[in-house]
C-alpha cells in the first residue's frame, strides 16, 4: 500500500511538473508562423482556428487545439471555389495574392451546425460554409453578392441565433460598417438582406490612414454587441473596438484597445513590427479571456499573437496592460502587453511525411466524409496529410502517391516556363525562428528540360534541384532576382552522376534575418552548400509568408516523373 502511495504522489508531482511546464511554453507568438486574418470559437473544451487562405488549394483550414498553444490543421471548407483559369495556373493566369481572404468562423449551439464566412476577390462573391462535423465532415457552400471582408455576430436569444454579416464598403471612399441579417432555409442554404448603414467610422478623431477599418469580428456580450476592427494609423496597425447596445438603431461608442508593441518584462520592445491586430476573442472554459491578433514579420508571414484580455468597469475590453483612452488626436498611443521568451517552438501546423496515405475518419455528418475526395488525393490516387496545401488547384493526372508505394510522384502533365506558373507544387508553411526542410528525390524519370526539386517559395523565390538537360542529370541551385522575375536566374549547376539525390534548404527568420541557403547531399550524410543566400521578402502578388515547396515542371516535353521519398521538417 505505501509503495502505491508513494508511486500515486510521484504521478501526481509529474503531472503537476508537466501543467507548469505547458504552461511555461505559451508565450509569443502562439505560432511563429503564418496564419494571418485569424478568426478563433470554443466549443465545450476545443478551439478552432481559420485564416486567410487566397491561393493555394484546398482553402479555409480548420486548426483544432485543446490549449491554446499547440494547434493542428484537421479539415478545409473547400477545395476549389470556381473553375476559371486563375485558380488552375492556366493560360498565363493566376491567382496570387486573391482568392479567399479573411475567414470568419461561428457556432450555433442550438442548431449544433458550424458556420464560416469568406469573400473571395477573384470571384468577386461572398461564401458561406454550414457542416455538423467540423473536423472530419464535409461543408455546404452558399454565395452571395460580395460582402467585402465581412465578419460574422451570433446573438443567442435564449431559444435560438440570430445571425448577421458585418462588413465595410467595397470602395475605399466609403467609411461605413454595414448589416446584413442571414436567414437559412431548410436544405442549409444561407442567403443574406439588403444592406443596412449602421455605422459611419469616419467621424474619429484621426481616422485611419493607409489601412482602413476592416477585418470585423463581431459579438454579443452582456447587453453590449462589441466589433473588432483593424486600422492603420500613420503606418502603424491598431486595433480598435466599437459598442453598442442596440445593433441597428443605436448610439456608437470607439475606443482603441491595441496601438503599439508587445514589450518583455523589462521593458523592452519584442520582435518590433509596424503594429498587431485584426483578429478574435475567446474565453476559456475558466473564464479567462483572450485576444488573438496577428503581426507582421517578414518574410515568415503574419503572426498569430495572443493577449490576455479583461474589462474594465464600465464594460470595455482591456487587451494586454490595457487602456480606457478613447483613439488620441495627436499622436499613437501604445498598449504594451508583457509576454514571456523565447517564442513557442509549437510546428503542429507544419509536419514531416513519410507519404503514406492518409486515412481519413468516417463522418456522419449530412454533407458527406472529408477527404474521401479531394484535391488532397482520394482511393486511386492515395491521399495527403491534411497539413499540405498545393500552390494552386493541382491536375489530378499529375501526382499520386500509389504507383510508387511510399513515394510522392509529381508528374509533368504540362509544361511551364518555371516553378511560378508550374502546377502541381505542393506546400507547407515555413516557421520561425529558423527551420530547415529535407527530401530524398529520385530523378530517373525526369525528360529533358524537367526540373525538380525543394524550393523556399514565395514572389522571390530559390530553390535547390535538379535538371536534365541534353540527357544528363545537373544539381541546380536557383533563384529569382528582383520582384517580378518569375523566370529567375540559374546560380549554380554541377553534374550528377545518380539519380538520388538529398536536398534541403535551411531558413532564418531571427530578428527579420529572412534568409534561405541550399544543401545537396549525395549520401544523406554529408552535405554541401550550392549557391549563394536568397534573401527573402514578404511581398506582392503573394502577400503570404515563404513556404516549403516540392515541385516537378517540364519546359520541353510532358510525361517526365519525378519521385520523393519522404519530406522532414525541423527547426
Amino acid at each position: 500500500m505505501k509503495k502505491i502511495l508513494t508511486t500515486l504522489c510521484f504521478l501526481l508531482a509529474a503531472m503537476s511538473m508537466a501543467a507548469k511546464a505547458e504552461t511555461a511554453m505559451m508565450t509569443n507568438p502562439v505560432l511563429f508562423a503564418d496564419v494571418p486574418d485569424l478568426d478563433i470559437i470554443r466549443v465545450n473544451d476545443t478551439y478552432y482556428m481559420v485564416s486567410t487562405t487566397m491561393h493555394f488549394a484546398p482553402g479555409c483550414g480548420i486548426m483544432k487545439s485543446k490549449d491554446l498553444v499547440n494547434w493542428e490543421t484537421v479539415n478545409y471548407a473547400y477545395d476549389e471555389l470556381d473553375k476559371g483559369d486563375k485558380f488552375r495556373l492556366l493560360n498565363g493566369q493566376s491567382d496570387y495574392s486573391q482568392g479567399s481572404w479573411a475567414a470568419n468562423l461561428r457556432y450555433d449551439p442550438y442548431e449544433k451546425m458550424f458556420y464560416m464566412i469568406m469573400t473571395c476577390n477573384t470571384t468577386g462573391k461572398t461564401y458561406f460554409y454550414v457542416t455538423d462535423d467540423i473536423e472530419h465532415g464535409n461543408w455546404h457552400c452558399s454565395t452571395t453578392d460580395k460582402c467585402y471582408d465581412p465578419g460574422l455576430l451570433f446573438e443567442d436569444t435564449g431559444t435560438g441565433m440570430k445571425k448577421y454579416v458585418l462588413h465595410p464598403a467595397d470602395t475605399f471612399d466609403d467609411h461605413a460598417m454595414y448589416l446584413r441579417e442571414i436567414s437559412v432555409d431548410k436544405d442549409w442554404n444561407v442567403s443574406v438582406s439588403e444592406r443596412v448603414k449602421v455605422l459611419d467610422y469616419a467621424n474619429l478623431e484621426k481616422p485611419a490612414r493607409g489601412l482602413r477599418a476592416e477585418g470585423y469580428h463581431g459579438y454579443k456580450i452582456g447587453d453590449c454587441y462589441y466589433i473588432f476592427m483593424i486600422q492603420g494609423c500613420d503606418g502603424q496597425r491598431q486595433e480598435i473596438v466599437w459598442r453598442t447596445r442596440d445593433l441597428k438603431n443605436g448610439q456608437w461608442e470607439s475606443r482603441m484597445v491595441f496601438g503599439g508593441e508587445m514589450v518583455d518584462e523589462s521593458g523592452n520592445v519584442v520582435m518590433r513590427t509596424n503594429g498587431i491586430g485584426q483578429g478574435g476573442i475567446v474565453q476559456t472554459p475558466d473564464g479567462q479571456w483572450w485576444c488573438f491578433l496577428f503581426k507582421d514579420y517578414g518574410s515568415v508571414g503574419r503572426m498569430p499573437v495572443w493577449l490576455p484580455m479583461t474589462w474594465s468597469a464600465d464594460g470595455w475590453p482591456l487587451v494586454g496592460s490595457g487602456t480606457t483612452d478613447k483613439l488620441p488626436a495627436g499622436k499613437n498611443m501604445t498598449t504594451p502587453c508583457r509576454v514571456s521568451l523565447p517564442a513557442s517552438k509549437g510546428i503542429g501546423i507544419v509536419q514531416s511525411d513519410e507519404f503514406k496515405t492518409f486515412k481519413p475518419k468516417k463522418s456522419k455528418s449530412r454533407f458527406g466524409t472529408r477527404f474521401e475526395q479531394s484535391v488532397l488525393g482520394d482511393k486511386a490516387h492515395g491521399r495527403l496529410k491534411p497539413v499540405w496545401q498545393w500552390n494552386h488547384i493541382p491536375d489530378p493526372q499529375g501526382w499520386s502517391l500509389t504507383e510508387r508505394k511510399g513515394w510522392l510522384r509529381l508528374k509533368a502533365a504540362s509544361l511551364a516556363h518555371n516553378i511560378r506558373d508550374a502546377r502541381n507544387t505542393l506546400t507547407q508553411r515555413t516557421f520561425g525562428p529558423t527551420c530547415t526542410g529535407e527530401v530524398l528525390l529520385d530523378a530517373s524519370g525526369l525528360k529533358d528540360g524537367d526540373v525538380a526539386g525543394l524550393a523556399a517559395f514565395q514572389n522571390r523565390y530559390g530553390f535547390v534541384g535538379v535538371k536534365r538537360e541534353n540527357g544528363q542529370l545537373f544539381i541546380v541551385m536557383h533563384r529569382a532576382m528582383d520582384k517580378g522575375d518569375a523566370n529567375g536566374k540559374e546560380i549554380t549547376r554541377m553534374p550528377l552522376t545518380q539519380h538520388q539525390v538529398y536536398l534541403r534548404t535551411t531558413m532564418d527568420f531571427t530578428d527579420r534575418t529572412d534568409k534561405a541557403i541550399f544543401f545537396y547531399s549525395l549520401d544523406g550524410k554529408q552535405w554541401q552548400p550550392i549557391g549563394d543566400t536568397l534573401q527573402m521578402y514578404y511581398d506582392w502578388p503573394d502577400f503570404c509568408g515563404y513556404r516549403f515547396a516540392l515541385f516537378h515542371f517540364a519546359t520541353k516535353e510532358v510525361g517526365g516523373k519525378a519521385d520523393f521519398d519522404w519530406f522532414h521538417v525541423k527547426q
